[in-house]
């Protein structure tokens, strides 16, 4: 036996962090002796996220008088999201649009004509899915990035003869479809909502967003404090973006989306 996916993280200032990681690999690796589950130092693999990416060397018990220097990578597989150390996502979307793209094609190799039933099931079921598993924490926000996604359901939708000739969003409108993005934003706002009313377990959750402190305004209690950040990826990560498509969907943005065309 083994102990698998386990994870250890700590943020690198100095040349003392880094000590406190490898007394944290060690300790790790004294417990799993100690209980008979070994770790496998060949597939143990160091990532280091952020703009100051310092070189640091780190090791592992290969046997009890080997020690192994552990590989250092730059993109890794985690509950079926690819993460790379830039955390881009680009290479996930990649997969996950060139994935969607096969199956589509396998439907209509399986399928002489599609209606509009029959695309709705097997859209929904087979080919959408493989576009929003985990899309909280990959969410696309380079124009590049989000044209390609959106194309998977572009070209998806041409699959239904009797629209083949319409305009992209008068064929979302006949299948009642939004677009993905539309329904990225509609995610964001869900996820928003569980984690203020509690819905997920608070000890997790607590810290994610932050509420605003003005409490002298009209309005409700949970309003949310925009965060500031530099960096872009800051900038579109989960907890500060969601302040954004509030204000987004509250001044009409939602219907923009709907009929905006890639």
């Amino acid at each position: 036996m083994f102990a698998d996916d386990t994870k250890m993280f700590k943020g690198i200032t100095n040349h003392a962090d880094r000590k406190l990681l490898q007394s944290d690999i060690e300790n790790l690796v004294n417990w799993s002796t100690k209980w008979k589950l070994p770790f496998n130092s060949t597939k143990c693999k160091i990532m280091t996220l952020g703009h100051n990416q310092v070189t640091s060397n780190y090791t592992m018990a290969y046997t009890e008088s080997t020690l192994t220097d552990i590989a250092k990578s730059v993109l890794e597989k985690d509950l079926g999201i690819l993460i790379d150390n830039e955390l881009t996502f680009t290479e996930h979307i990649n997969m996950v649009t060139k994935k969607a793209n096969g199956i589509m094609a396998v439907i209509r190799r399986s399928f002489i004509c599609i209606d509009y039933k029959c695309f709705n099931l097997l859209y929904k079921s087979l080919v959408r899915p493989q576009l929003e598993y985990g899309v909280t924490s990959w969410f696309p926000y380079k124009m590049k990035d989000i044209e390609a996604v959106e194309k998977v359901q572009k070209r998806a939708t041409k699959q239904v003869k009797q629209l083949k000739h319409l305009h992209y969003s008068e064929r979302l409108t006949m299948l009642n479809l939004p677009t993905l993005r539309y329904r990225r934003h509609c995610g964001d706002m869900i996820e928003v909502y569980k984690i203020l009313h509690e819905i997920y377990n608070p000890e997790i959750s607590t810290g994610i967003l932050k509420l605003s402190p003005v409490t002298n305004t009209r309005g409700h209690s949970l309003k949310l404090c925009p965060q500031l950040s530099r960096l872009e990826i800051r900038k579109n990560c989960f907890a500060v973006r969601v302040a954004k498509s509030v204000e987004f969907f509250t001044s009409g943005g939602c219907n923009v989306i709907k009929r905006q065309d890639f």
